[in-house]
């Protein structure tokens, strides 16, 4: 099995802070996304070229948001390109 390094990019590390204020446990959210995507990237769906998506349904009762992540990958690393939150159904 290989575990890749994950990189934010500049943006997705805003976003992700910025998400804290309206958003419950984002840093445990963003800590199993991470994991699965470092350890199985295939998860996501394949979009064009290099790019995949990964959806993460959210929790309401709990204001634990829906993540939706915009990533590539190669054998060493996984970018995550661009993320958004939005307020679980």
């Amino acid at each position: 099995m290989i575990l890749r390094e994950i990189v934010q990019e500049r943006d997705v590390s805003r976003d992700i802070e910025a998400a804290k204020r309206p958003f419950r446990l984002v840093d445990d959210a963003m800590q199993g996304i991470e994991w699965t995507l470092c350890h199985k990237p295939e998860v996501g769906t394949h979009r064009s070229g290099q790019y995949w998506v990964y959806q993460q349904r959210g929790l309401k009762i709990h204001r634990i948001p829906e993540i939706v992540v915009l990533y590539s990958f190669t054998d060493e690393q996984v970018t995550l390109h661009a993320i958004m939150f939005r307020p679980a159904s």
